[in-house]
């Protein structure tokens, strides 16, 4: 019953670090700007402005408590109703204030550099970047940017030894959603050198870069 459900609190920054410790997670449900600009570590980025209830339900443990960063607490509210709905019942918090508040308590943050199209291409030009596409695979076959490797964004939790950790990253996908859930679930697995692809290749495209079909 929705009635015996957790009780969604609004935590202060204090009572929030505290509740991450054991068997709990951070989802960070903010644009993928805001989560690039600042976000907790070791959390996922999934935009709730995205498809936001299939994401969590393709790579949030469902036996784990779930602590989320948004907005504000009417995002918080709606993003537990949808996790609910695809069986991801343990909402029990919300960062009161985000990471305003997170900042002003002297907390740690992570960063993920958000690039824009014309970037892209000019760092692909180096040589010294590589670019992971986490779209699903029919979509990469259908449009694709020369010299990416394709892995799908769920598979990053199990392929991310496929990724050189020691090269500049830039992760894409259709418009930046997914690229940005990618790079929070290799963050947490000690990558350092992450790069979004803001746009993903919609934006790519649209500037007028070259793409295979």
């Amino acid at each position: 019953l929705i009635s015996k459900l957790p009780k969604l609190k609004a935590l202060n920054p204090p009572d929030f670090r505290k509740a991450m410790k054991g068997k709990t997670i951070v989802l960070d449900i903010r644009d993928y700007d805001a989560y690039g600009a600042q976000h907790i570590e070791n959390s996922f980025a999934i935009d709730f402005g995205g498809n936001f209830a299939t994401f969590a339900g393709w790579v949030l443990p469902p036996d784990k408590n779930i602590l989320l960063v948004a907005a504000n607490g009417k995002q918080a509210e709606s993003a537990a109703k949808w996790l609910r709905r695809v069986g991801l019942d343990n909402v029990t918090g919300f960062l009161n204030g985000g990471m305003f508040e997170w900042m002003k308590a002297g907390y740690e943050a992570g960063h993920i550099q958000q690039m824009a199209p014309h970037e892209i291409a000019d760092a692909m030009k180096t040589g010294e970047y590589q670019i992971i596409d986490v779209r699903a695979e029919n979509e990469f076959n259908t449009m694709r940017i020369k010299g990416t490797i394709n892995i799908p964004a769920p598979e990053t939790r199990t392929r991310f030894k496929e990724i050189d950790k020691n090269k500049d990253t830039i992760l894409m996908c259709t418009t930046g959603h997914r690229s940005s859930l990618a790079a929070s679930i290799l963050a947490q697995h000690g990558f350092k050198r992450l790069i979004n692809a803001a746009g993903g290749i919609t934006g790519y495209e649209a500037a007028g870069l070259a793409v295979e079909h």
